[in-house]
């Protein structure tokens, strides 16, 4: 039950927030409160439940349509816990860092919200069709979240999130619908393993299913909306489109299509593995050629989610386990990158790289962080990234060589363009007047980012603190599959 509670209360939360009246002071100190409570209980479940992960715990299964076996099924495990916690502190972030929202509080908080809850049903879902309702509920409200608060740009991005997206998943629920149809439940513990289906019927099922995954992440080429929408979106907007949307993607593909599809995904495994090493390497080329500080993020994400692809077509305890814990890593990291750029365009008006130097000068803390940011991108050892990336290298290398070797090259990339950012931007002369004038980041600015450093560091030091609870679940998967 605790696990639908946490679902539900963030719905509540949006219900409340709409009958408050028109204060900002109340409605931004009511979001923030009821956006800690899910926080709350993610932690109590982690120090209450962590052994009991290894399989799907805190189990809810309520008969929904019984003709078609469909069914209100929720549980935790080790896969999904990590993004289920991380969804509910940077929800908390986003509140935080939502000083660039001023219009409409009450909509973009309460649609916020609406957000959260498709989230986290995701990660907690233990039935195909509930997985695809929770997948769709974060549709309309991130689109409003980019379409109304957005930039002057905002409406075609939006529409070209919506369209990808919603085509995406609308192919992706064609797949599950067969597989249903084929094994008669809808069932993820009851499809475990194929659910009975042949290898053939198992490929044509996979299919459709592993391309609404992958255009979620998404992969290149099929990531032409993200740009986009991540240079329109408001800074909070960003915490969740960078730190938890991508992951429903990389999710859906470690936890439903690998393990409940072991031989239909088989086949597809080196061409997922070549998408993340395409992803890393087309991420690095592009950010490079980025005049904007926000899209040199934006393409910094797409590269590393390529370590998640990697670590996810291994098919070894190694692999699947660095692609578990790089969903985390990457979250903490981006949402702390985009956070910062905000702030910094905040102060200096402007987003360009070529017009920001020496910022390190004025805004010791942010400039700080910044670079934290972006030595955890680059994978530097004692940050929580280093271990993932290296887990997923020396996975997907045991099983494709050549894309471990790529991949590996793919990190100097990363780090070049990196280095060359915080060159231009943090360290150096201060070059306009202007800049002679701005202050740092304030302490709500700080309030957002801090956690997200601290654990960057924290699991990079301990990574045990998830790696623990992951393990066992990643064990059942490789069972399944007959993996190592």
């Amino acid at each position: 039950m605790i696990t639908t509670i946490t679902i539900l209360i963030p719905l509540l939360g949006a219900i409340l927030l709409l009958l408050l009246p028109e204060e900002e002071r109340l409605v931004r100190y009511a979001a923030l409160g009821v956006s800690v409570v899910p926080l709350v209980l993610a932690v109590y479940i982690y120090f209450a439940f962590r052994d009991d992960l290894g399989v799907a715990a805190l189990t809810q299964d309520v008969t929904w349509i019984q003709s078609l076996n469909i069914g209100y099924r929720v549980g935790l495990d080790g896969l999904g816990f990590g993004m289920f916690f991380l969804s509910t502190l940077l929800t908390v972030i986003a509140i935080l860092a939502s000083w660039d929202v001023q219009s409409n509080l009450k909509q973009y908080f309460a649609a916020l919200f609406v957000a959260e809850v498709g989230m986290l049903g995701v990660f907690a879902a233990q039935d195909l069709i509930l997985f695809y309702v929770f997948f769709e509920v974060t549709l309309i409200p991130m689109y409003l979240l980019v379409g109304v608060w957005g930039d002057e740009n905002r409406r075609p991005a939006a529409i070209k999130f919506f369209i990808y997206t919603f085509l995406g998943s609308t192919v992706m629920l064609a797949g599950f619908l067969a597989f249903g149809i084929l094994a008669d439940t809808y069932s993820m513990n009851a499809l475990g393993g194929g659910g009975g289906l042949s290898r053939t019927a198992q490929i044509a099922v996979a299919a459709p299913i592993l391309f609404g995954l992958l255009v979620k992440v998404p992969a290149v080429p099929l990531h032409s909306w993200l740009l986009d929408v991540y240079v329109s979106s408001p800074t909070s907007t960003n915490v969740l489109l960078s730190g938890v949307l991508p992951k429903l993607g990389t999710y859906g593909l470690i936890a439903v299509a690998i393990p409940l599809l072991p031989q239909g995904v088989a086949p597809f495994l080196p061409y997922v593995a070549a998408f993340g090493v395409i992803n890393i390497i087309y991420g690095a080329f592009v950010a490079f050629l980025q005049p904007d500080l926000k899209a040199l993020v934006a393409y910094s994400s797409i590269g590393t989610l390529g370590f998640i692809l990697l670590g996810a077509a291994s098919g070894n305890a190694v692999g699947l386990n660095g692609a578990v814990f790089q969903q985390v890593s990457h979250g903490l990291y981006s949402a702390l990158l985009f956070i910062l750029v905000g702030v910094i365009a905040a102060r200096t008006g402007t987003r360009r790289i070529e017009d920001l130097g020496g910022l390190a000068a004025r805004m010791p803390w942010a400039g700080g962080l910044l670079a934290l940011g972006a030595l955890a991108a680059m994978g530097l050892p004692g940050l929580a990234v280093f271990i993932s990336e290296f887990m997923s290298i020396m996975g997907v290398y045991a099983t494709f060589p050549v894309q471990g070797v790529l991949a590996a090259l793919g990190i100097i990339l990363s780090a070049m363009y990196l280095l060359y950012m915080l060159a231009r931007v943090i360290f150096g002369p201060i070059e306009r007047p202007a800049f002679e004038e701005i202050t740092d980041a304030g302490p709500v600015e700080m309030a957002s980012v801090v956690p997200l450093a601290v654990l960057l560091v924290v699991l990079g030091v301990f990574p045990a603190l998830l790696m623990s609870i992951q393990r066992p679940a990643v064990d059942a998967v490789l069972i399944v599959i007959g993996g190592s």
